[in-house]
């Protein structure tokens, strides 16, 4: 689809928030193209960068896949340096995950992109209009939660403690 903004049928609120995310996960999707690293990983990137050192079980749980999906999401990410796995000060039998100083640089310089991004914004609303738009914003994701589909598992709350963008985390 090249550089050109996507668009879902009809216009309104819902099509201006979704070029918003494309815009952003644009943005992030250059990070992991120049790390060599695949789109899906960053879910658990973004998990440990909001709660580094936790165990793979607790990071299946957290992300909502299987054990075993996680197990091979992490062996891609400790053979490329971004993670490393160190056993429980408490509990040998427990492995915790943790982020090497290659994963959080990734972390920071995503954002630091993000926050550009926000200074820019703030720069063209003012800090009224900006704080009125977090506000509106924070309104709209509670409505749009109301729609999401039974059983799908609501991990919005988890992304607005960390510069990622949202979607699927």
């Amino acid at each position: 689809m090249g550089t050109e903004e996507r668009r879902l049928p009809g216009e309104g609120i819902p099509q201006t928030i979704f070029s918003l995310m494309w815009t952003v996960e644009r943005r992030i999707r250059r990070h992991l193209r120049g790390a060599n690293l695949h789109w899906g990983l960053r879910r658990i990137l973004q998990r440990l960068w909001l709660e580094d050192g936790l165990s793979q079980v607790e990071l299946a749980a957290r992300l909502g896949s299987s054990e075993a999906s996680v197990s091979n999401m992490l062996k891609h990410l400790v053979a490329g340096g971004w993670v490393e796995r160190r056993k429980d000060d408490y509990d040998y039998r427990i492995s915790r995950v943790h982020l090497t100083e290659k994963g959080t640089a990734l972390r920071d310089a995503i954002a630091a992109d993000l926050c550009e991004i926000d200074l820019a914004i703030r720069a063209e609303l003012g800090p009224e209009a900006a704080d009125r738009l977090a506000s509106s914003l924070d309104r709209v994701k509670a409505v749009a939660r109301r729609f999401a589909p039974c059983g799908v598992p609501d991990r919005a709350h988890e992304v607005s403690e960390h510069p990622s963008p949202p979607g699927d985390l």
